[in-house]
């Protein structure tokens, strides 16, 4: 409902809370829903973990923010302490929900959305979920049944939720495109250089760090046109730059805007986070994907297979350097990389996230204008 529409109808401007947190991959969807809702003129707030980056992302988004006690599970050693963080944030999140009374909550998974999603249970205000794995995660499969839908980004995802309403839909990513010269001159890259750009996810790949920049030297020892473009990780930057040294064709980034990245690079190695995926695809840029190996369920290696089938790029294990090489050099070879970039292009996600406001908005509760407390006056 946009809001002129709900102004004709009597209604308030429709209210969106959208609970997500803790990487890029949960985040980065949410807020390119936000930025369509807002101007389909719903009033959004982004929840999420109270000291993570979702709080600057929605900042630099314009996004209002509501911050909540969250915690970080670790799979590899569950403990009971962030399960009662998340305990606490629930209770949080829901009195700010109670207050705010959003007309819909929407879940964007990972274990930062726990607290907002059982805030909708509680308070019983009309959520959805949204699942971007193969395998549903945890938050996903706790809260499914009482959702009034789970919008999948993948179709398999929907064998593993039995008695659920779903939808699938294209991953929402953030559908701007820099022109390439821009974005070469904006990063300082040569407008004829072959730019590989290194993503290891939003907070970095401790492995990446690692394994790609002797690969990189080794390439680019042979090739006086191939730059890299390695986003390291905030909290990496300084010790890689400190091992590395002064590379005249190596940049070195804490964080770089995925937008203008894309649209810089002839390809990029990075990690198989579907969301990651998505956006390469939306700049029809072929990938080498080295998939984290303790990703839940391994759905990241079932990313890269499925990539690598449709012939948008290679993947290569962690640890095994000689593949990601030999992956990384195949898409050096233009006809290769040309071949992969059409691929690519064909997985494009683009329009996913009017697709996936148009799929919410129905499930949204109306209510009736709050009444104007100077027409009530006597």
């Amino acid at each position: 409902m946009t809001a002129a529409r709900a102004a004709a109808t009597g209604a308030t401007t429709p209210r969106l809370w959208l609970a997500t947190g803790g990487t890029g991959g949960h985040v980065f969807p949410a807020l390119a829903l936000a930025a369509r809702a807002r101007a389909a003129g719903w009033s959004v707030t982004l929840l999420g973990a109270r000291g993570g980056p979702e709080a600057a992302w929605a900042r630099e988004a314009g996004v209002p923010f509501a911050g909540v006690p969250a915690g970080k599970l670790d799979r590899q050693r569950p403990a009971p302490g962030p399960l009662l963080q998340a305990l606490a944030g629930a209770l949080r999140a829901a009195a700010l929900v109670r207050r705010a009374r959003p007309d819909l909550l929407v879940g964007f998974g990972g274990f930062a959305s726990l607290p907002g999603v059982a805030a909708a249970w509680l308070t019983r205000t009309p959520y959805a979920l949204h699942e971007t794995n193969a395998v549903p995660g945890l938050v996903t499969r706790a809260f499914a049944r009482s959702a009034r839908l789970v919008v999948l980004t993948q179709a398999v995802a929907a064998a593993r939720l039995p008695r659920t309403e779903v939808a699938v839909v294209p991953l929402p990513v953030r559908e701007t495109r820099v022109a390439r010269a821009d974005a070469r001159a904006a990063l300082g890259v040569p407008a004829d250089a072959l730019l590989t750009l290194v993503l290891g996810g939003s907070q970095g790949s401790a492995y990446l760090n690692e394994a790609v920049p002797p690969i990189g030297e080794r390439l680019q020892a042979e090739r006086p046109d191939l730059w890299l473009l390695h986003q390291t990780g905030p909290r990496w930057l300084e010790p890689v730059r400190a091992r590395l040294g002064p590379r005249p064709r190596t940049l070195l980034a804490g964080f770089v805007d995925a937008a203008t990245a894309f649209a810089a690079a002839d390809l990029a190695v990075t990690r198989g986070g579907f969301g990651t995926l998505a956006e390469a695809a939306f700049h029809g840029v072929p990938l080498v994907v080295v998939p984290l190996p303790t990703a839940s369920e391994d759905h990241q290696r079932h990313n890269a297979e499925a990539l690598a089938a449709d012939g948008a790029g290679a993947w290569a294990p962690q640890g095994d350097a000689a593949a990601l090489e030999a992956a990384w050099r195949s898409l050096l070879e233009p006809d290769a990389r040309r071949r992969a970039a059409d691929a690519a292009r064909a997985r494009s996600p683009e329009g996913g996230a009017d697709l996936l406001l148009a799929r919410l908005a129905p499930l949204a509760r109306r209510r009736p204008a709050e009444p104007d407390p100077a027409r009530s006056r006597p």
